[in-house]
């Protein structure tokens, strides 16, 4: 018997706090967020050290021997305190902008010009002046919200902000009122910030990001669990407190049993990190990251072919797509990645297979894409890089906040 839905366990572990998504004892999703230190999402004004106009990108101090990378394409709706912004950078420039990805091994933290303030349901933006649905709504959901929210639009500033409702809405069952009260708190806060940035100087920290740990819980879709759990007195306030399914939120006080303990986070981490993953029928995935890219090579293990070897390894192929989905996700493996099938003779398994892949990888919440099958035969996938992947996640220590 399958539950519904999962349990989201937000805990401290060693000097991180997780965010991990468990359904019927499986290990879906997991994040690992320093307990401080992080920049994530925090806005600065700060000042451009120099253009490189061959790689389309600025070179941004965002507080003093803090260099961080703003591709140019990130600066187009710039806002800057030092002049009026003319479509061009220079060096001495100070600039509005927030940081949109930590540091990976040596490359600098990555800016965007374009703000987010991220809610449960949606984003408020200043970059595109638009009205955005998730990919993840389908059309008659979207038809719905974009009634309800064009009804809105004395309420707030389309004009000067963009709009992103987000997959979580879907849960409001037409119930929109939460979303009107989310969307006009973060346009508050978003023209707030910017009308305080006009008057600040350079260096200044204008926005702290969240506990970085409250963004891995937004990203998972609320559809997806029924429970928030933790055991850490803290933390449950600052759940309680962001409005993230509060009526979810649980405190786990049981000290004979530790809610890790109970849910085996030691051994499912250590899983999660292994290089070879078992299949039911006997298979096995072999995943190996590189510095370039991710390969993952499928094997038939224990397996044993029985008359009809080709839909034999058919369905470990299948099985194994299956898994490759989930250890996407749950590893947050991206850049490319080639897996390399058991080979099929049949054009037409092959076809049925790639299909399958598809369909699996659509669902997950980072753009992720089947490319082609390579003249090798290996299948080419390629995912959008959101964060770190897992490994890393749970090695690196936080970074300076200042």
């Amino acid at each position: 018997m399958h539950s519904e839905k999962g349990k989201l366990l937000v805990t401290p572990y060693q000097d991180k706090i997780l965010s991990l998504l468990i359904k019927d004892n499986r290990l879906l999703s997991a994040n690992a967020f320093p307990k401080e230190g992080s920049l994530l999402n925090s806005i600065y004004i700060g000042k451009v050290t120099n253009v490189v106009t061959n790689i389309d990108a600025a070179f941004v101090e965002i507080f003093p021997g803090q260099i961080c990378f703003l591709p140019l394409a990130e600066s187009k709706n710039a806002r800057l305190t030092n002049r009026s912004f003319d479509g061009r950078l220079i060096a001495g420039d100070e600039i509005v902008v927030q940081v949109v990805r930590e540091a990976v091994k040596t490359k600098q933290p990555v800016l965007s010009a374009n703000l987010s303030f991220t809610g449960t349901y949606c984003v408020v933006t200043t970059g595109e002046k638009r009205l955005g649905f998730s990919a993840k709504l389908n059309e008659t959901e979207k038809a719905a919200l974009k009634k309800y929210v064009s009804a809105m639009k004395d309420s707030i500033n389309r004009e000067k902000f963009g709009y992103v409702i987000r997959t979580n809405s879907r849960e409001l069952s037409g119930n929109y009122q939460v979303l009107k009260e989310e969307m006009l708190s973060l346009t508050d806060k978003a023209e707030s910030l910017l009308k305080t940035a006009e008057h600040k100087t350079c260096y200044s920290r204008l926005w702290e990001g969240a506990d970085s740990y409250l963004d891995g819980v937004r990203l998972v879709y609320q559809s997806d669990y029924d429970e928030i759990i933790t055991d850490d007195k803290e933390i449950y306030e600052v759940l309680c407190r962001s409005g993230i399914c509060t009526e979810r939120v649980r405190f786990y006080e049981d000290a004979r049993l530790p809610l890790q303990k109970l849910y085996s986070v030691e051994t499912k981490l250590s899983e999660a990190l292994s290089k070879n993953v078992w299949l039911k029928s006997g298979g096995y995935l072999v995943i190996e990251p590189t510095e370039a890219l991710t390969a993952i090579d499928v094997n038939t293990g224990k397996s044993v072919a029985d008359r009809n070897a080709e839909e034999h390894y058919f369905k470990i192929n299948l099985e194994a797509a299956e898994e490759i989905a989930v250890q996407l996700k749950l590893r947050n493996i991206s850049g490319m990645i080639l897996v390399d099938f058991i080979n099929m003779k049949s054009k037409e398994k092959e076809t049925r297979l790639l299909a399958r892949l598809k369909e699996l990888l659509k669902k997950d919440g980072v753009r992720t894409s089947v490319i082609d099958i390579t003249g090798l035969g290996l299948v080419e996938i390629t995912r959008k890089k959101i964060n770190k992947p897992l490994a890393e996640q749970l090695k690196a220590g936080g970074e300076r906040r200042s």
